[in-house]
């Protein structure tokens, strides 16, 4: 009989215990260590390769070393200089304006505002160009020493180079100034740059004194010109009138007469009374004649004074209307024309002594003066550079320009295919 095989004894199975509520609500998850973020992060990183990705796509594709060489490198030299390197620059401020004495008046409606005239208009904008003149340079460079503060403060970017023409030094304090004219209130606004707040304020203190005594002088240059010109005027009027007065005189006592008309007049009437004289004595001669003979006494009297008298008008006459010598009548219009000369230098006088004091009352009303309405003010916070500004249109710019180099490149590659 055949063995037979015997089944072990089975034990009657565990008895599980009931799981608690706890331990039935936990997750497989929740059975593993827990992790940290730090942890969850660099796995993720690991699990990502992000960094061989990133290194893979900028340095191996030829359009991520495009974009790290046009883009990213200059970018972030830009970044280290601004936020390392760059010196800082501090800003003075300061509004005035040309302002004239009758600035009040004849000004044209809405332009009226603190003397806002189209003239007062040319004065600011003059007023701009001579501060950024070579002039204006020149004195600031005397007095403050300003091409050596360009030259040793500020970074090796920022600093005016030591061996910089008068040119290039010009253009450096242009562009270290900013003067714009106000439309609206018709001031000047001046923003001067330094690299130190105290000498920033010492520069435009300077500023606004040369610019004052330029407007004084231009004003006052001008209004001098103006009666010079004038006084020159009324003496030579005066000289005028002082030669045909002498003229005048010269020519009385050469002729002896006072009046060239009154004796011609009075000569006149000695002529009318000798002709009158002439007519009875004639009348009488003919009364006589008829009943005297020729030979008497008072007919010969008679005809000899007839002949005193004619001979008397003869030479009365002449003495108005001679040919040979001067007449009267040459003297009376000689003596006319130097009168006429006389009244109308007399009258051009008159005129230049109105002109000037009507010249002098003008300039003295049409003078100007610088006037500070905003006094310059010691910053304490450098303005310049604008880091966050600059960085960000400096990215802006490298953008573009890698935009503008991929397409050239995509269309160079077109065309080849």
């Amino acid at each position: 009989m055949p063995d037979t095989i015997q089944a072990p004894p089975q034990t009657p199975p565990k008895e599980e215990k009931p799981a608690s509520k706890s331990e039935s609500l936990r997750t497989p998850l929740q059975l593993k260590k827990p992790v940290t973020p730090a942890y969850t992060i660099k796995k993720k990183l690991k699990q990502l390769n992000l960094a061989h990705k990133l290194k893979s796509a900028l340095l191996t594709h030829q359009t991520g070393q495009w974009f790290t060489a046009i883009v990213l490198i200059p970018w972030a030299l830009c970044a280290i200089y601004f936020t390392l390197i760059a010196s800082d620059r501090y800003v003075s401020e300061a509004s005035f304006l040309i302002e004239r004495s009758d600035s009040g008046g004849g000004s044209i409606e809405g332009l009226s505002l603190f003397g806002v005239t189209p003239q007062a208009s040319n004065d600011q904008k003059i007023l701009e160009t001579f501060i950024q003149s070579p002039d204006m340079l020149e004195h600031l460079d005397q007095k403050l020493s300003l091409k050596q503060h360009y030259i040793e403060s500020g970074d090796w970017i920022s600093r005016l180079s030591p061996s910089a023409s008068q040119e290039d030094f010009l253009d450096f304090y242009r562009s270290h100034i900013n003067v714009r004219y106000n439309d609206t209130n018709g001031m000047l606004d001046m923003e001067v740059q330094g690299f130190e707040p105290e000498y920033t304020k010492k520069v435009t203190d300077l500023i606004l004194l040369k610019s004052e005594s330029f407007v004084n002088d231009i004003s006052h240059n001008l209004a001098n010109e103006q009666l010079t010109f004038v006084r020159s005027e009324v003496e030579r009027a005066e000289q005028r009138l002082k030669d045909f007065t002498r003229r005048l005189l010269n020519f009385q006592n050469e002729t002896g007469l006072l009046s060239v008309e009154e004796q011609g007049a009075a000569l006149s009437g000695i002529m009318n009374e000798l002709q009158a004289e002439l007519i009875r004595s004639q009348t009488e001669l003919q009364t006589l004649t008829s009943y005297l003979n020729e030979n008497s006494a008072q007919v010969i009297a008679l005809k000899q004074r007839i002949s005193a008298l004619q001979s008397q008008i003869t030479t009365e006459k002449d003495k108005l209307v001679d040919s040979d010598a001067t007449s009267l009548n040459e003297l009376a219009a000689q003596q006319q024309e130097l009168q006429l000369d006389l009244e109308l230098a007399t009258q051009a006088y008159t005129s230049a002594l109105v002109a000037l004091e009507t010249t002098r009352t003008e300039a003295s009303r049409k003078l100007k003066q610088l006037v500070v309405v905003s006094s310059p003010y010691q910053a304490q916070d450098a303005k310049y550079p604008r880091v966050a500004y600059s960085l960000i249109n400096i990215l802006l710019i490298l953008l573009m320009i890698f935009a503008l180099a991929r397409m050239i490149r995509a269309t160079i590659h077109e065309h080849r295919d």
